[in-house]
């Protein structure tokens, strides 16, 4: 077809040695077409032009680079992008190494690229399996502490935010090993990312950090040390949910200390799937008999009830769903014997 003609005839435009803005020109052309399926397709059947874009994120010109991970970004989207850029061309080294490099301006780019390809499980599993952490006989590349650690250092970068590392820890806490690594008891990485549940400044740090911890709440064993002191998982988890509503000295009393006495100007999480991430996370905190005793006493439900009418006012029929679920199992009677874990038990046909 034209279209592969013309691809086969823009790799010899999109070398390093090419005048910049023959380059320039011809990348941003590249860049027009994986908006498209067929675009794409057309890139992931060229070895040659792909390899071509890989080339060019070492280009000497900011524009020329700049342009060559926009369409990496991308082509990352595509289901063909796993085999081709984890498996065949292995950009993770590289990659991570652009993301812990403090003055790199192409940081949130590898960041973006690494979270859309680690969606599917298939990519997840591959990444985690170079983090050396995770699995100790994997290449010495880099730790998932380390990234977790200039996650947390707001400003590592001054050019970049890093917020999309959100998103890949919760892709990677798809996976159970992931998880377990999280809730270490050693290392309290779930710890270093509780402030990020109420960060102002960026709704993807927040969404991502709350869906990573929602992932580690299905660990059940884990749950009373979560619940417990050291962590003390659920004042982080109520706080973006509740309003600035009044409850009498009896109510208050009943609530966890950062919850008592809430100012009238208090604002609720504003993101509606954030909302129902938390609402989740509370609700796998109840699977166990323990987990649901600790909730009920925190008096989790009147922030919950309360949440639940001003979803219902709002119209937001979504969280109102999942919110009413939760109340349901806070004001029940406790399930009969052997069926107290909510995770194990079998479900009824009926």
């Amino acid at each position: 077809t034209i279209m592969e003609e013309a691809s086969k005839e823009l790799v010899q435009f999109l070398q390093l040695s090419t005048r910049f803005e023959v380059k320039l020109q011809a990348i941003q052309n590249v860049l027009a077409i994986t908006g498209s399926p067929e675009g794409r397709k057309l890139i992931f059947d060229n070895t040659q032009l792909l390899e071509s874009i890989l080339a060019l994120t070492k280009d000497t010109h900011h524009t020329v680079v700049n342009e060559a991970y926009l369409t990496l970004v991308n082509l990352s989207t595509d289901g063909r992008a796993v085999a081709a850029l984890l498996k065949k061309y292995d950009i993770l080294p590289e990659f991570l190494k652009i993301i812990c490099d403090s003055e790199s301006p192409y940081s949130d780019k590898a960041c973006g690229i690494l979270n859309n390809l680690t969606r599917e499980l298939e990519g997840a599993k591959l990444v985690a399996a170079k983090l050396n952490d995770i699995y100790p006989d994997a290449p010495k590349t880099v730790k998932l502490s380390k990234l977790l650690e200039i996650f947390c250092k707001v400003d590592y970068n001054k050019k970049c935010s890093l917020d999309y590392l959100a998103a890949l820890f919760s892709n990677l806490s798809q996976l159970p090993e992931v998880r377990q690594y999280l809730l270490k008891q050693s290392s309290s990485s779930i710890k270093a990312l509780l402030p990020f549940l109420t960060y102002k400044r960026s709704l993807k740090r927040r969404g991502g950090v709350a869906a990573t911890i929602r992932n580690c709440c299905f660990v059940y064993e884990s749950h009373d040390w979560i619940l417990g002191e050291e962590i003390d998982l659920l004042p982080h988890l109520l706080l973006p949910l509740a309003g600035s509503e009044e409850f009498d000295d009896d109510d208050n009393d009943k609530l966890p200390l950062d919850l008592q006495y809430l100012p009238p100007d208090k604002e609720r999480e504003e993101d509606p799937d954030i909302r129902i991430i938390l609402i989740e996370a509370i609700t796998l905190l109840c699977a166990t008999k323990s987990g649901r005793a600790y909730v009920k006493d925190k008096n989790t439900y009147v922030i919950m009830r309360e949440l639940y009418r001003w979803e219902s006012d709002n119209n937001n029929d979504d969280v109102a769903d999942v919110c009413e679920r939760l109340v349901q199992i806070l004001i029940s009677d406790e399930p009969d014997e052997g069926r107290e874990n909510l995770l194990t038990c079998p479900i009824p046909d009926e």
